[in-house]
């Protein structure tokens, strides 16, 4: 990605565009892999670990990221959320495919319909299996 796309990103963001914040933020969009801290780390060693942990979280925290938490490994995987789509989760091999092929507005009209919420995003988790390994 371009460095000032990166930037704007962060600064739409309220967020100041450091160079940690820059190069974590490009990792997550030029990698589809939904890395853990560690696995982020392991590409990017020449930022701590400690760091990589505190930058996902704000990145988390101002909604840039998402966390996907999957039930097999127990770690939190990391995905930029920059268009919305949903997630499946291959139960047995702990892969995590994005997907965004269904419109996601009737979900949203009855979420709010039985909140009275005006509703600002989400995030969906499906879990399935190979139909061979169901057998």
């Amino acid at each position: 990605m371009t460095e000032p796309l990166l930037r704007d990103i962060l600064q739409n963001h309220g967020l100041k565009a450091t160079s940690q914040r820059l190069t974590i933020l490009d990792y997550l969009m030029t990698h589809e892999t939904h890395p853990t801290a560690e696995m982020i780390h392991a590409d990017l060693t020449t930022i701590s670990l400690a760091t990589i942990y505190n930058t996902l979280e704000k990145l988390v925290d101002v909604g840039i990221v998402i966390v996907i938490d999957t039930q097999k490994d127990g770690k939190r995987h990391y995905d930029f959320y920059g268009e919305p789509h949903y997630h499946i989760i291959n139960s047995r091999t702990n892969e995590i495919i994005d997907a965004d092929n269904f419109d996601v507005k009737p979900l949203f009209e009855a979420a709010r319909q039985a909140s009275g919420l005006n509703i600002t995003g989400f995030h969906i988790e499906i879990y399935g299996v190979d139909p061979d390994d169901a057998k």
